[in-house]
């Protein structure tokens, strides 16, 4: 699947709904990828941006994926 024109949502760059010592939850935005596309233009992701500002953190599960 090709993603064409992507442009992803920037405001808010980051959406934290809860977080504490051991858990983060995320509000992802329709049009932004969870994690990098192949293409140099697919990079910016939930991930990467996730990683920006929480280096250490590390995506557990999607709620969205069955």
């Amino acid at each position: 699947m090709a993603l064409l024109n992507y442009n992803p949502p920037v405001n808010p760059y980051l959406k934290i709904v809860y977080i504490d010592e051991h858990l983060v939850v995320l509000d992802k935005p329709s049009g932004l990828l969870t994690v990098p596309g192949k293409a140099l233009e697919h990079k910016d992701s939930l991930e990467v941006r996730v990683k920006r500002v929480l280096p250490t953190a590390r995506i557990v599960h999607r709620l969205d994926m069955a």
